[in-house]
């Protein structure tokens, strides 16, 4: 009887153990990266992020930046990261290590337009397409420079405008994004394969429309799309698309698209306005060429949102909101593409927040803050495990390390 107990015994806390380490194995959701570029000190920082706790920690060398490092994209391969420099017009071009830590490459000829503040890599990772927002004096400033993608190295190809012969004080292109998803479009030369870009113009409250293609003879080509430009609010500034959009085949997350629909943040009236993007032929766009469409309204926001982060995972949209130091939060609905402020409507940021993003498994978004030369960290509201009862909320809540002190004011934030 002792030697069966003492077994019984051994079994028992080796069963425990087991499930203590299923348990925590469960509960590691692994780590993410945050990159972080600084003005003051003109460098960009990595660090690793604990996607359970949000806690982060730098890791390998600081890299130098350009003059006042504006936004920052990576290749869909995660290989390299691109940033571009308003201050003296430059792009820096990164490799990523695997610990997330970069390495400078070589770019001495990677030079964007004038005042370059926003950027995006294709679906490809053929193209990197950077608008540079010019002047408000200089109506002809105001463009959008393309580069094609090797290994890293970038060649200059094209640069366009995104004036039209109405404009005379320059559009002031703040923000780009190209669609996640090609479609078949019309040329001189016969079907081609396009994909759309997305400019918001800051000087004329507009969002302009293109469709851009590579011809048989490796010719690049862009043509403005539908009616554009589009009109959006007051300074129009960050772009998004909805989690699901471009979707024809059903992922993990996504059983169909969500609508396409494109989220606009207009810094000068506090608001989002929502298109609907005709990149499918599905719903209201009979056919998919690039262009936008109005959707049912706009969602109210704090002071001056300059970013829109959407949650990959679930069905929730934040706002960055610069001048009144929050971050807003709301529900979206994919059926009617309304944004619905959560209660509380927003949480608290610490000075002057330049952006944000949000890891891939939308568990945690990190906010930079210029004004206190520091990053807020916030946990996300998820999906219980399997078998809970409760549901996603989607909000915001400090994380265990809420607030990660800088060097310098950071001025562009990559999350991933």
């Amino acid at each position: 009887m002792r030697t069966m107990s003492r077994w019984v015994l051994i079994l028992t806390v080796l069963l425990a153990t087991a499930l203590v380490g299923c348990e925590s194995a469960s509960n590691n959701l692994g780590t993410g990266t945050v990159w972080v570029a600084t003005q003051g000190d003109q460098k960009l920082t990595s660090f690793s992020i604990n996607l359970t706790s949000g806690a982060l920690s730098q890791v390998g060398d600081q890299v130098a930046t350009g003059v006042t490092p504006a936004a920052m994209a990576i290749t869909p391969d995660q290989r390299t990261i691109f940033l571009v420099n308003s201050g003296d017009s430059t792009i820096g071009a990164y490799s990523v290590n695997s610990d997330g830590s970069l390495k400078a490459s070589s770019c001495s000829s990677c030079t964007a337009g004038q005042n370059p503040v926003a950027v995006a890599v294709d679906p490809t990772g053929k193209f990197l397409f950077i608008a540079n927002q010019g002047t408000f004096s200089d109506p002809t400033s105001g463009t959008v420079s393309v580069f094609s993608i090797s290994s890293g190295s970038l060649t200059g190809v094209t640069t366009f405008p995104t004036e039209t012969a109405a404009n005379t004080t320059g559009t002031g292109p703040s923000g780009i994004k190209v669609s996640p998803v090609s479609f078949s479009c019309a040329s001189s030369t016969g079907p081609q394969t396009c994909y759309a870009i997305y400019v918001s113009n800051q000087f004329t409250n507009t969002v302009s429309a293109f469709q851009y293609f590579v011809d048989s003879g490796g010719t690049f080509n862009v043509v403005p799309a539908g009616g554009s430009p589009y009109a959006a609010g007051t300074n129009p500034t960050g772009l998004a698309f909805s989690r699901c959009a471009g979707i024809t085949t059903a992922t993990a997350h996504c059983a169909t698209n969500d609508g396409n629909n494109l989220f606009v943040t207009n810094s000068g009236s506090g608001n989002v306005t929502i298109f609907t993007a005709c990149i499918l032929a599905v719903g209201s766009c009979a056919t998919a060429n690039g262009s936008l469409l109005p959707s049912s309204g706009s969602s109210t926001t704090g002071i001056g949102p300059n970013t829109v982060v959407v949650n990959p995972v679930i069905d929730f949209v934040y706002t960055v909101d610069q001048r009144s130091n929050q971050v807003s939060q709301f529900n979206y609905s994919p059926v009617t593409a309304a944004l619905t402020a959560l209660s509380p409507a927003a949480v608290s940021t610490a000075s002057n927040p330049t952006g944000g993003g949000i890891t891939g498994n939308g568990t945690v978004v990190v906010v930079a803050n210029n004004g206190t030369s520091n990053m807020s960290v916030f946990k996300v509201n998820q999906p219980p495990a399997a078998g809970g009862t409760s549901t996603a909320t989607g909000k915001l809540v400090p994380g265990s390390q809420p607030t990660v002190s800088l060097t310098g004011q950071p001025s562009a934030v990559l999350v991933r």
